[in-house]
């Protein structure tokens, strides 16, 4: 902005002198002088100096030809761009010096829009860059909150890996603290019955039914820790049926083909969640009569196909329900599609291989 206009100066003064049949040599060199100094100025080197000797050579050359005059836009311009407002005091006194009265009011209206032009091209500058300030501290304040979402998301995996760590731990650890010291009394009991049967077979039996008897107990006791072990929640299919029977908005179809028994509690908790979320929507949004909800298991993945009979939506808009399930889908490294044409359709792809997941299955 500032180069077109100070060029419009320049290319003014050039065409005005081309017309004229009588230009010196000396106007010609002070016209590429002040083309000169204004270039330096925008590219190399802007001071104070520069501008007063510029202000000089506008004197001397108003004085040969009186359109140099025009030259004052400029100087008031760069005063007015950098805020520096008592530049104004020389155009002015050059114009009351060099013009005649009638041209004082066309001179002043002329260095008010150069004024002006400077102040909105300046006004313009200062909010491109406070836009480019803001939109790097949001750029930077994105990456950060990028790089903290991946901390926490690992932080979390290895928070669940260490825990099924311990979880392990202290299960072994209460299976050889209750039943290994049963099971090692028995088999102690045992090796003594066999070496006392040839010798006193009355003692041997009573050692037998003895080892019988801790044998019972141990296996009693084996149940009772496998029972307090196990969680209270239902993670089998029922856990899935439980909320599509419980949903009564309208008909829902459910179908699963693969063994369901070999997902493991992540993913069925993803299922869940993502499911329980669909019908929330549909229940809201789609005036359906009927939802298909189907989950394919195979060796290498799991799909969820969930589909509505509603109104749909051509432009889908992504609260924090889809998000949610497209952020739990993005996490374990899947996949999710969803489409608003002909009803409301959601695919989830999640792998079977979850990253930081020991996979345990509910077979084992």
């Amino acid at each position: 902005m500032k180069y077109i206009f100070k060029s419009t100066f320049f290319l003014y003064l050039i065409i005005k002198f081309s017309m004229s049949t009588n230009v010196s040599y000396r106007i010609v060199a002070l016209t590429l002088i002040f083309i000169c100094i204004n270039i330096i100025k925008e590219k190399y080197y802007d001071s104070v100096y520069i501008v007063i000797v510029e202000i000089i050579l506008i004197f001397f050359a108003v004085k040969m030809d009186w359109h140099f005059i025009i030259l004052n836009g400029i100087i008031l311009y760069d005063f007015f761009y950098k805020k520096a407002y008592i530049g104004i005091i020389p155009p002015i006194i050059f114009g009351v010096y060099f013009l005649k009265n009638e041209w004082i009011l066309e001179y002043i209206m002329f260095l008010s829009l150069c004024a002006y032009l400077a102040y909105i091209n300046k006004s313009l500058e200062e909010k491109n860059n406070d836009l480019k300030y803001a939109y790097d501290k949001e750029r930077r304040y994105r990456y950060e909150l990028e790089s903290a979402k991946e901390k926490l998301i690992k932080s979390s995996i290895e928070a669940v890996h260490i825990a099924k760590i311990k979880e392990r731990n202290r299960i072994a650890r209460q299976i050889h603290d209750n039943v290994g010291h049963s099971i090692s009394g028995v088999l102690f009991q045992l090796q003594a019955c066999s070496k006392l049967f040839d010798k006193d077979r009355d003692k041997a039996l009573i050692l037998l039914e003895k080892s019988i008897d801790e044998l019972s107990k141990a296996l009693n006791l084996l149940r009772d820790t496998v029972h307090n072990i196990k969680p209270k929640e239902d993670y089998g299919i029922e856990y899935i049926k439980d909320i599509i029977d419980k949903y009564k908005y309208c008909d829902v179809e459910f179908k699963v083909y693969g063994d369901f028994n070999s997902l493991s509690a992540s993913h069925i908790e993803i299922l869940y969640a993502n499911i329980k979320e669909a019908l929330t929507n549909a229940s809201k949004y789609s005036n359906a009569t009927k939802i298909e909800i189907s989950i394919d298991i195979n060796e290498k993945y799991v799909r969820l196909y969930i589909k509505d009979n509603g109104t749909g939506c051509k432009e889908i808009h992504e609260g924090l329900g889809i998000s949610g399930m497209r952020e739990r889908i993005r996490n374990i490294g899947g996949s999710i599609s969803v489409s608003g044409e002909e009803g409301f359709m959601i695919v989830c792809i999640l792998p079977m291989k979850l990253e930081g997941d020991i996979n345990e299955t509910f077979d084992s």
